[in-house]
């Protein structure tokens, strides 16, 4: 028989099999002993990996670079342990901030960034789950510097009531997009299923910066999935956009994409082609109208180019039609100012657009 550690005695501590004694703060805390899996999957290698770099980077600090870390540390906040927050070391801080430089692809820190201000809360309209989507919307972004970190969990029973500690990361650090981050794909590949309908998912996410590799406080969500792209017993209207993936036959364009936002008077166009029609303008027929997308006409900026000649660049203005008729979707990007050139045509950037 194996006596197991006991409250009865004072600041007693150690392990005996499977549980495990120690005194915090004055009081005697029993637990039972974890048991970690000696299974590594790609992605804890590449984190372990990436943490044992950035500490051996500490080790190569000098002082007075360590000075600056331990003064950073104590503005940051550690994990909480009895309602009161631990202090972090230099060490700690130093591998924190690069940690979260390191998710967004930024090189190492040296030295300390400076402490200003805390970084805000995430602020947002609506969240939508579905089988189909899990989209953001509405999002407030306070910098440009700024990524989106969303942890999320798998499927939880409808009835549970605090499953934020089985959430992972499943977006590193994203940029919404007008507003709106659509994880989707990221969650998708990261649990390796589609949110089922009536199950509960809990997320959390925060700000980080890519400059300074400092975090705002996170913002707790949980929502059931829902069928169809439904929230709040409102339909979800995705972004009108057009790529070169929805377009069926052109005159020459080698890339497209212009969208338009929700309510937006504003088209955003980034479009590159080359017409020998001997038409001032280029065309193009999509496989099939895309939701939400009306009939517009647009005046966007462009420029032309002549490859035979470097000094050659003439800013030109575009007039950009968009309309259906009978089931099929054509666009057209018409010269209207500045000296054109067929070879090397680029409409690029944003403009007001007028309902047809």
């Amino acid at each position: 028989m194996i006596a197991k550690p006991s409250i009865a005695f004072n600041d007693f501590s150690g392990t005996a099999k499977d549980v495990t004694a120690r005194s915090v703060n004055g009081r005697n805390v029993l637990s039972v002993r974890a048991q970690h899996s000696k299974i590594v999957t790609p992605a804890q290698a590449v984190s372990r990996n990436k943490l044992s770099k950035i500490s051996r980077a500490y080790k190569q600090l000098s002082d007075s670079q360590i000075t600056a870390w331990g003064s950073l540390a104590s503005h940051l906040k550690g994990i909480s342990t009895f309602g009161s927050p631990a202090e972090l070391t230099p060490h700690n801080a130093f591998v924190r901030i690069n940690s979260n430089r390191a998710m967004v692809g930024m090189p190492l820190l040296e030295d300390a960034p400076v402490y200003k201000a805390d970084i805000p809360e995430v602020i947002y309209d609506d969240l939508w789950i579905s089988p189909e989507m899990i989209i953001f919307t509405g999002l407030e972004v306070p910098s440009e510097s700024y990524r989106l970190v969303v942890k999320m969990s798998a499927a939880q029973s409808p009835g549970t009531t605090g499953g934020w500690s089985k959430t992972v990361i499943v977006a590193p650090g994203i940029v919404p997009d007008w507003g709106d981050a659509d994880i989707t794909k990221l969650y998708t590949e990261t649990i390796g299923i589609v949110p089922q309908e009536g199950q509960k998912y809990y997320l959390e996410c925060w700000w980080l910066d890519t400059i300074t590799g400092f975090t705002g406080e996170s913002m707790w969500v949980s929502a059931i999935c829902k069928a169809g792209s439904t929230a709040y017993n409102e339909t979800y209207t995705p972004r009108a956009r057009v790529t070169m993936n929805e377009v069926a036959e052109s005159q020459g364009f080698e890339k497209l994409d212009f969208e338009l936002s929700h309510g937006s008077t504003v088209l955003s166009v980034d479009a590159f082609y080359a017409n020998n029609t001997g038409v001032a303008s280029g065309q193009f027929t999509l496989k099939k109208p895309i939701e939400n997308l009306p009939d517009l006409e647009a005046w966007v900026l462009g420029r032309c180019d002549n490859p035979e000649r470097d000094d050659y660049l003439k800013p030109c203005l575009f007039v950009t039609w968009i309309q259906t008729w009978r089931g099929e979707t054509e666009g057209t990007f018409a010269h209207r100012g500045g000296q054109y050139e067929n070879e090397h045509v680029e409409v690029f950037g944003a403009g007001p657009v007028f309902n047809k």
